[in-house]
Formats: structure tokens, sequence, C-alpha cells
């Protein structure tokens, strides 16, 4: 196993607000770790139970997304219609159309980030590209056969984002469903700045989602209206081609793109997040109270038996 620290790639002087670090829970850099040739065990015993970022450089070495272009995609799946995420509803798009939108994209007049796009589901002639499942990914408990296909939402998620240059995440925020996210980057490059969860009381949290920031831009943000955000201390990485981010749950953070990006989002869920899924159904999900409580009590036998069937295998 190779290991590099990550400290820090942005091009700001070390004083400024944009090059601070935060140490993570694990307390053990400033920074996030680059590592090769990661060997699975040590994966779940360093970083997925200590909760702690890692960047593999080759976890997606056996994917034809590798070699993904922006031609490559309109040549093989620009005829799909998709589905994008936006802060109110979902929305359609033919695929090229957002292609020519994005090569187009510039600070100043960024195009639509398509975001959240249901591979397997919207660009069928991809799904085979993202294959084998990264195997850091497994077991994902959210497919087991001990639950309904598709519980919630779909199983074995795996989702494109596509943005071009000036396109960011629209606000700071924490995962959705308790989803652990690993983030391969395919195609240009893509920042992506990192909070940790001990900063929580800076973060200006939306009284009326949990999981969201009332900021919306970690670089200009109006420390009139939030003083206490003075007091964070982001970690900024720039993911390169061919990396793989491990972004536990629980993590604040957001992204930008100075150039053309394409990235696959792995979401997974193990030993390590069950339990927050299981919060974030009790608290989003509807039915009576009693039909709830029944779901809850099968989702915590489940991840009991799962737990003890993973814990047999290692």
């Amino acid at each position: 196993m190779t290991v590099t620290t990550f400290v820090n790639e942005t091009a700001e002087s070390p004083n400024s607000a944009r090059s601070r670090c935060s140490s993570f829970s694990s307390g053990t850099d400033s920074g996030v770790p680059r590592v090769e040739k990661l060997p699975y065990r040590d994966f779940v015993y360093d970083f997925q139970r200590k909760r702690r970022p890692v960047i593999i450089t080759d976890a997606t070495q056996d994917w034809p997304a590798r070699a993904w272009t922006p031609e490559v995609l309109r040549r093989k799946a620009g005829h799909r219609q998709v589905e994008i995420r936006t802060q109110s509803e979902p929305e359609s798009w033919l695929f090229e159309e957002l292609i020519d939108l994005t090569l187009a994209s510039t600070n100043h007049r960024s195009a639509p980030y398509a975001r959240n796009i249901d591979v397997r589901r919207d660009l069928p002639e991809l799904w085979p590209d993202i294959q084998p499942r990264l195997q850091y990914a497994s077991p994902d408990w959210k497919s087991s056969k001990l639950l309904p296909k598709d519980f919630v939402f779909p199983n074995g998620l795996e989702e494109l984002f596509f943005g071009g240059q000036g396109a960011s995440f629209p606000r700071l925020h924490v995962d959705y469903w308790g989803m652990d996210g690993f983030v391969s980057q395919l195609y240009g490059r893509k920042e992506f700045i990192l909070i940790d969860p001990s900063q929580t009381p800076f973060l200006y949290v939306d009284p009326a989602d949990e999981l969201g920031s009332l900021i919306d831009d970690i670089d200009n943000v109006d420390l009139h209206q939030f003083p206490l955000f003075s007091k964070v201390e982001p970690v900024r990485l720039m993911l390169q081609p061919g990396d793989t981010l491990y972004n536990p749950n629980g993590i604040w953070h957001t992204t930008k793109m100075p150039e053309v990006s394409l990235t696959v989002i792995t979401a997974a869920w193990n030993s390590s997040n069950w339990r927050r899924f299981c919060r974030q159904y009790r608290l989003w999900m509807p039915g009576t109270k009693i039909h709830r409580a029944a779901v809850l009590g099968w989702l915590a036998a489940v991840g009991a038996v799962l737990g003890v069937r993973d814990r047999c295998l290692k």
C-alpha cells in the first residue's frame, strides 16, 4: 500500500481562508491521504470504521469509464432523456443538449449542473462502463435480498454528475439517507470541500432540513449574517481523473468545477452507517406510527443479521 498525504492544491497563500485545513475525527493529520493498492481490510479498519475520508487512486482501474470524454458520452447515449436533480423539482433533459451546454459553460454563465443522474435507469449504454462495482463499496446492505427490491430508492445506486466551468453544488450539505459516497472522478478536475462534523455548530443548519446549511456559497459568505462561519476550517481537495474519494456520511461537503467534469458516485450502506439510514427513514418516511415502527424493527433486524454475516465472512 502506497500512501501520500494531501495538504492543499489551491493556488492561495498559506494564510488565506481557502487554504486552511481541519482535522477530522481521527485527528491523525490535517489532510486527506492519497492511497494506492489499499487492501480492503485496511480500508475497513483504517477509514470506514473510523469515518475518515481517503482518496484511493486506483479504485476504478478496471472501469472502461476511465476513457470517458463528453464526446464519448454523446456518441453512446446522447439520444437519451435524463432526469437531473435541482433545488426544487427534478428536470428532464435531452442528454446531448446538456453536453452542449456544459461544454460552453463559463464562470460568468454556467450551464445547469447535471447531477444525480441514475446511470442504470437513464443511461443504460453507459452502465457496463462502470462495472464491476467498486470493491470498497461492498457489501451494500441496501441491496440485500432481506429487503424489498429498490426499497425507498434503487438498489446499487450509481449516479453521474456532469458539470462545466463555473458549476457548483448549490449548497453545503450532508448526503441523504445516511449514505457513504465513493466519488470517482473520470474526466476533468473537481474541487471537493469537506468540513468535519465537529464544526456543525458554525454551519447554520437549515431549520427545515438538518442535512443542509443555509450557506450556499462557501467562498462568498456574508459574515455579518453568518458570523460563526469564520471559525470553520474546510479541507479542500482537487480530485484528478482516476481518483476515488471515500466520503463517509456525516461530513459536510460541497463541490466546485474549474473545468468540464465527469464524476460517478457509488452509494453504499453497511454496518458503519446503517443506523444513519434507519434514522433518516424514521424522520422522513410517511405512514402510520404502527407501520413505521414495524418497518424500523425490520430494518434493525436486517442490520443485525447482516452484521453477523459480515463478521463471519471477515
